[in-house]
């Protein structure tokens, strides 16, 4: 059912049409349709394909000067290449599962970008920088596609390997480009593994490109302004130099993924609570990225041979094992050893050697 802020849109995109206002009218319609895909309408493909067919034939709307800036990427001067990747509208296929702390981080931030208004006429602005940092797979490419979609904006992403050019000087120049580009629009631009950009600078190796590279980055940092949001992310914090963790407006550390975080997500994805509560001792502290991987393995499988995702995920979780109670008793001491019992207590619990647990654990 609509709710009275939707009906609003809705209104304001019948009077922009109607005005013959095409930019606003398919910026609003692009944000409705992300709005539908959130709520899962099925209208939402069918407004996203005939907006896609209405571009492609060139009978419609040209986009207003901020959102078709942001669609463009600049490009390498040398190979031609797209310096960036744009996503718009931003979507998530399914709701992320955070740790705590990092739901409040990202909400929090959110919250401020919503009522930016409220902090500009206070004389203040909502945090323009944020750092994210933790082990692979626990969702900071993730945060950026969210912070984008609750924000309803382009995700602009750096692309690494067009931007890094081994021409002196050429690195630099590029993520020049893409800062500035990125600073003309609302917008959320992604620097994903920023230690290979952020690197120390007392690296014996270097030949001062890279002193020049981290200099373009603080002093971006530094400027960045309050109309666009900028996120870098890094698996290896260790490697950036110290100067850049002090210019973020935000660093938000993500911890190992939680047996609390798997189970919400293994259901979020499709699998049955008391299955999702078996497995997620045996994920808890691997990437969250694992999960789902493991999930979308199981629905191929399916796709081709039959079967229900409950019951092939319990096989793909132990491979090799044919025998339910086998993955039964491998799953359990998953979940002893996450209560943190010792091997042999473990092995006398379940009635297998500790040679057999030492095993399964290490699987």
């Amino acid at each position: 059912m609509a709710t009275p802020s939707s009906d609003a849109e809705w209104l304001a995109l019948v009077r922009e049409g109607c005005a013959g206002n095409a930019a606003a009218f398919q910026l609003r319609l692009s944000r409705l349709i992300a709005r539908l895909r959130r709520e899962k309408s099925a209208l939402a493909p069918l407004l996203a394909k005939a907006l896609t067919e209405a571009n492609s034939s060139r009978l419609t709307l040209a986009r207003d000067a901020a959102t078709h800036q942001a669609l463009v990427s600049p490009v390498d001067a040398d190979s031609n290449l797209a310096l960036t990747t744009v996503q718009f509208p931003a979507w998530l296929e399914h709701a992320p599962v955070w740790p705590p702390i990092v739901e409040e981080a990202l909400d929090g931030l959110v919250h401020e970008w919503r009522h930016a208004d409220r902090l500009r006429d206070a004389g203040l602005s909502p945090s323009r920088t944020v750092l994210l940092s933790g082990p692979p797979g626990v969702g900071k490419t993730l945060a950026a596609s969210y912070l984008a979609e609750q924000l309803q904006f382009p995700l602009i992403t750096l692309n690494l390997a067009a931007a890094v050019n081994s021409l002196l000087g050429k690195t630099g120049t590029n993520l020049t480009r893409v800062l500035v580009h990125a600073k003309a629009q609302p917008c959320v631009l992604l620097l994903d593994e920023f230690d290979a950009l952020a690197k120390r600078r007392d690296d014996g190796q270097d030949v001062g490109e890279l002193k020049r590279v981290v200099n373009v980055l603080l002093q971006a940092i530094d400027e960045w302004p309050g109309t666009s949001l900028l996120v870098a992310a890094t698996n290896h914090e260790e490697l950036l130099d110290r100067a850049v963790f002090r210019r973020f407006d935000i660093w938000l550390r993500f911890p190992d993924s939680t047996t609390r975080q798997v189970e919400a997500l293994l259901c979020n994805l499709g699998a049955g609570h008391a299955v999702a509560r078996q497995m997620a001792p045996a994920l808890t502290g691997k990437p969250l990225s694992d999960a789902s991987r493991l999930v979308t393995r199981a629905r191929r499988e399916i796709a081709l041979n039959g079967g229900e995702l409950d019951d092939v995920l319990m096989r793909l979780a132990l491979p090799g094992a044919t025998d339910p109670a086998e993955r039964e008793r491998w799953l359990l001491v998953k979940r002893l050893h996450a209560d943190g019992l010792s091997t042999r207590a473990i092995a006398k619990h379940v009635g297998v050697s500790a040679a057999t647990v030492s095993r399964w654990l290490h699987k």
